[in-house]
């Protein structure tokens, strides 16, 4: 397996634990578009390695070596972000794989010097914060939209599954981007598809959807 898989496995795994402790493969597959049988296969690749602790048929937690691993690499991961939207005007949909790449080639002298350069943001594109040191993995803001109560108006802060282009694609089609304001007009009783309101036009987005997006009620 390739380091880059390992450290996008582990990413995955980091911020996921922020919904769900532990982090079921089911997720893993659907933030990254594999299947749940080549999550099981490389979590436990991963435990080996000492990085996760995972249980089959139980999910997976990070131990505090991968811990460490994924601190270092998102704060420089979210810089990048931040440079390629911001100076270099790429969509906030398609600045992941490019900062996947830069990430890996980035020194501890250079992350500092970009985030010196880029004024110290405090939020990636996605609306996720940069760690600001290597101690602690900073908490996803706001609720899951699919948590909102029906009639609450809210504003969107953050997407979660921010490595999966075709999902943030299909948001910014829906006008579904950090800062919109969003409100929750019904939920379906059955298969729980929420009816929004965005930007005066009315959406349907299914709950596993809506789970990955964080907002905050006005």
């Amino acid at each position: 397996m390739s380091e880059r898989t390992v450290e996008e496995y582990l990413e995955s795994v980091g911020t996921l634990e922020r919904l769900e402790n532990p982090v079921r493969t089911s997720s893993l597959a659907q933030v990254l578009e594999v299947s749940p049988a080549s999550v099981s296969e490389m979590l436990h690749r991963l435990s080996k390695k000492g990085l996760v602790e995972y249980t089959p048929y139980g999910g997976a937690n990070l131990t505090e070596e991968g811990r460490q691993r994924v601190l270092e690499l998102t704060r420089r991961h979210r810089l990048w972000e931040v440079f390629l939207n911001r100076h270099l005007e790429v969509g906030w949909e398609d600045v992941y794989q490019d900062a996947c790449s830069l990430e890996h080639a980035t020194s501890d002298l250079v992350a500092e010097k970009l985030a010196q350069f880029l004024g110290n943001p405090e939020v990636c594109p996605h609306g996720n914060p940069i760690p600001k040191d290597n101690r602690e993995l900073p908490g996803v803001p706001g609720i899951p939209l699919a948590d909102l109560e029906t009639g609450r108006v809210c504003r969107m802060v953050s997407v979660v599954s921010e490595s999966n282009e075709k999902f943030l694609h299909y948001l910014t089609s829906l006008g579904l981007i950090p800062g919109a304001k969003v409100k929750v007009v019904e939920k379906a009783p059955f298969d729980g598809t929420l009816t929004i309101e965005v930007n005066d036009s009315t959406k349907a987005i299914g709950p596993r959807a809506a789970s990955f997006i964080m907002v905050e009620p006005c």
